[in-house]
């Protein structure tokens, strides 16, 4: 059970695709997750994925997600990982359908850790978003779960691989780096 992990990371977010197989239906592991995107108000984008499959009942899955999850799906996005079919639509739908995130860049730093890995030769690595204000090299932290204070010395964005940046603003979700030794 993972659900505390995906309960981090959609804090994070303003939306959240719910994919579902379109062989398999809804399963257990989907409720519980989409009912803490529904608990977070996020918007959720249905997908129904692996339509190209001979055994495909997309109506059928349809039918699922609004009996027992109780959203619309009539507008769910019909995709295939395999083929490619309905990306452009999933990103288009991203793009008009997930509200901007809140906040106020010139506000005081606000950031929520919904993760942190350990690197030998840079410490503790947080995955954060930042949820008002702005951070960038140089500037001091400070951590809520403990009042340590620490400078930063790396801050940038997944894509997917760690690639630097100048600072993360209000809305990003990236990585900070501070010499943190543990957390």
């Amino acid at each position: 059970d993972f659900s505390y992990e995906v309960s981090r990371s959609l804090a994070a977010c303003e939306g959240a695709l719910l994919v579902v197989d379109a062989t398999q239906g809804v399963e257990a592991q989907t409720l519980a997750n989409v009912y803490l995107a529904i608990d977070d108000d996020l918007e959720i984008i249905p997908v129904i994925n692996k339509v190209d499959l001979p055994s495909a009942q997309p109506d059928v899955v349809k039918e699922e997600i609004e009996e027992m999850i109780g959203l619309d799906a009539s507008d769910a996005i019909l995709a295939s990982g395999k083929t490619g079919l309905g990306v452009p639509e999933i990103l288009e739908r991203i793009v008009t359908d997930v509200p901007a995130p809140p906040g106020d860049l010139n506000a005081p730093l606000q950031a929520l850790i919904f993760d942190s890995v350990y690197d030998d030769y840079r410490g503790v690595v947080l995955d954060v978003r930042v949820k008002e204000g702005q951070v960038k090299v140089g500037d001091t932290i400070q951590l809520m779960s403990n009042g340590k204070q620490f400078q930063v010395t790396e801050v940038g964005v997944m894509s997917p691989k760690a690639v630097k940046r100048d600072f993360l603003m209000v809305g990003d979700v990236g990585y900070i780096t501070a010499a943190i030794k543990t957390i």
